[in-house]
C-alpha cells in the first residue's frame, strides 16, 4: 500500500468518524423508554415541533443540566429544568435519561448514579414512557395513564396549559421559583404564586413569606390591581376554585395554533421581575417584552407603609390618605416612608368599642377615594350582595375601617391598616373618617383621587 493510498484511508476514516458524531449529537426522538435512553448529544422533541428537550450548559456554565426550551428558538430560552439543584459535573459527564427498573424517570451520570429522578410509585410490571407535549410538559405515562407531568413541578416559566396554585386540604402549592443567577437554575429568592387571600390574589414573595408585588384581588374576569388587564390580558388567564377539593388554580391560556404562530411567554427573573414576553415561532431576534411587575417604585409591596398612598407620577411619590398624618417626620424627610401614617382625629369608636356605631351618635362617615389599587389584608363578607347592604354593615361596625363593593367580587371589608395602596383606574375605596376630617374639604391635598362623594 503506497503512501497515496494510506493518506486515503486516514481521511475516509475521519470523514465516517464525524459523520457518526454529528449525525448522533443532531439526532432527535420522541420518546424515551427502558430500552432506548436519551444520551448527551441527543434530543426529545414535542410532535408539533416547538419543544426540545435535552442537556444544556447555561452561558458556558461547567455544570449539565437536563431542560426544556423552545426549538429553533434564537435566542436560547429554557422554560423547565429537571435537575436544577442537582448539576452534572464535569468529571461525572457524559450523562443519559432513561426509564429505570422501578418505571421512573431517570438521569444517570456516568457512573450510573442517579442524580435525578420522577420518583413516583409504579407497578412493577409497568412498562413506562416518557414523552414531551406539545404545550412543553415533560411526561411520564404508561399504557392507560400519566404517572408524572414536568406542569405540576413548575419551574421559573409557567407555560400555557400549566396550572399554579394550592391545595388547601393537602397543603400543597404549585409556584414560579427564580433562578439564582442567569448561569445557575438552582432555586433562588423569589417565588410566584396564588396568595391564600379570598378573594385570592397572585403575588411575588422574597424568600416564599415577605410580599413583593401583588395584583389586587380577582374579580372573575381581572386582577383589579394590573391596570389596562381588561382589554390587554384579560383573555390569558383565568382562576378556578374547587371547595370540594380544596383547590385553587390560576391558568395561562394561549393557542399555539393562532394565526400569527406568536409564543406567549411568562416567568419570573433572577432578581424577582415577573415579565410577559412574545415573538413569532419562525422569527429570529429577541422576545418582545409586553408587561413586567413590579414596573415602578409604586408597584414594591408597602413602600409607603400603612394609611399611605404611592403615586409615580407625582413628586414627592408619597402621600397620607385624608384625615392621617406621618408616623415619623424624621423618617419620611429621609425618603423613609414605610412607617407609614396614623389618624389626626381618634374616631369614637376607638374611643368606645362596645355596641354599634350607629348608637354611639354620628360623628364620622366615609370619604370616597376614587380609582385605586385596593390596599391589601381585606376580607371577604359573602352576606352582602349588594354596595347599599355593604355600606350600611361597614357603617354599622367599628372595627371596620373601610369597605369597597367591586363587582365581580361583592362586599370587601378591612379591620386593619390599608397598605399598598396606588391610583389606577381601578376601584373605588370608602375609608372611614371622624366628622373633623370630613368638614376639612380644603385639604384635598391629601385625598387620591376627585372628591366626589362623602357618606354620612
Amino acid at each position: 500500500m503506497n503512501a497515496n493510498d494510506k493518506d486515503f484511508i486516514a481521511l475516509f476514516c475521519r470523514v465516517i468518524l464525524f459523520y457518526i458524531f454529528s449525525s448522533n449529537s443532531c439526532y432527535a426522538i420522541y420518546n424515551i423508554t427502558s430500552s432506548h435512553a436519551l444520551s448527551q448529544g441527543q434530543t426529545l422533541v414535542s410532535s408539533n415541533q416547538i419543544f426540545e428537550l435535552g442537556f444544556f450548559s447555561p452561558n458556558s456554565s461547567a455544570n449539565t443540566y437536563v431542560g426544556i426550551w423552545y426549538k429553533k428558538f434564537s435566542p436560547f430560552t429554557v422554560v423547565w429544568v429537571a435537575n436544577r439543584d442537582n448539576p452534572v459535573t464535569v468529571a461525572d459527564s457524559p450523562s443519559s435519561l432513561t426509564i429505570g427498573s422501578n418505571g421512573n424517570l431517570e438521569l444517570l451520570d456516568r457512573n450510573r448514579n442517579s442524580v435525578w429522578s420522577t420518583n413516583v410509585k409504579i407497578r412493577s410490571n409497568n412498562s413506562s414512557v416518557a414523552i414531551l407535549s406539545d404545550y412543553g410538559s415533560l411526561i411520564l405515562k404508561d399504557d392507560t395513564q400519566s404517572l408524572w407531568k414536568s406542569f405540576e413541578h413548575p419551574g421559573d416559566t409557567f407555560l400555557p396549559g400549566a396550572e399554579l396554585g394550592r391545595n388547601v386540604k393537602t397543603g400543597e402549592s404549585f409556584v414560579l421559583t427564580s433562578w439564582n443567577s442567569n448561569s445557575d437554575p438552582s432555586v433562588g429568592d423569589f417565588t410566584f404564586g396564588v396568595s391564600k387571600t379570598k378573594p385570592p390574589e397572585v403575588a411575588i414573595w422574597i424568600n416564599e413569606s415577605k410580599v413583593l408585588w401583588r395584583s389586587g384581588p380577582w374579580a372573575k374576569t381581572k386582577f383589579t390591581g394590573i391596570p389596562d388587564m381588561d382589554t390587554s390580558y384579560g383573555s390569558l388567564f383565568n382562576i378556578v376554585e374547587d371547595a370540594e377539593e380544596g383547590t385553587i388554580r390560576l391558568q395561562y391560556n394561549w393557542d399555539y395554533n393562532n394565526s400569527d404562530m406568536i409564543v406567549g411567554n411568562l416567568f419570573i427573573t433572577s432578581t424577582g421581575v415577573l415579565t410577559l414576553e412574545y415573538k413569532k415561532i419562525h422569527e429570529g431576534g429577541d422576545w418582545n417584552t409586553d408587561w413586567v411587575a413590579p414596573a415602578t417604585w409604586c408597584d414594591i409591596y408597602g413602600t409607603c407603609g400603612p394609611f399611605g398612598v404611592c403615586n409615580d407620577s407625582e413628586s414627592p411619590i408619597y402621600k397620607c390618605l385624608k384625615g392621617f398624618e406621618p408616623k415619623s417626620f424624621e423618617e419620611w424627610s429621609k425618603g423613609n416612608w414605610t412607617g407609614g401614617c396614623l389618624r389626626r382625629n381618634q374616631l369614637s369608636c376607638d374611643k368606645n368599642t362596645t355596641g354599634l356605631a350607629s348608637q354611639r351618635g354620628k360623628n364620622h362617615g366615609f370619604w370616597k377615594i376614587d380609582n385605586v389599587k385596593l390596599p391589601d389584608l381585606y376580607e371577604y363578607e359573602i352576606d352582602y350582595s349588594d354596595k347599599e347592604s355593604c355600606q350600611k354593615w361597614c357603617l354599622n361596625n367599628c372595627s371596620c375601617i373601610a369597605y369597597a363593593y367591586v363587582e365581580g367580587i361583592g362586599c370587601l371589608v378591612w379591620y386593619k391598616g390599608l397598605i399598598d395602596i396606588s391610583p389606577y383606574d381601578a376601584e373605588d375605596l370608602f375609608l372611614r373618617l371622624a366628622d373633623a376630617e370630613i368638614g376639612e374639604r380644603e385639604h384635598a391635598l391629601e385625598n387620591v383621587g376627585d372628591i366626589s362623594t362623602c357618606i354620612d
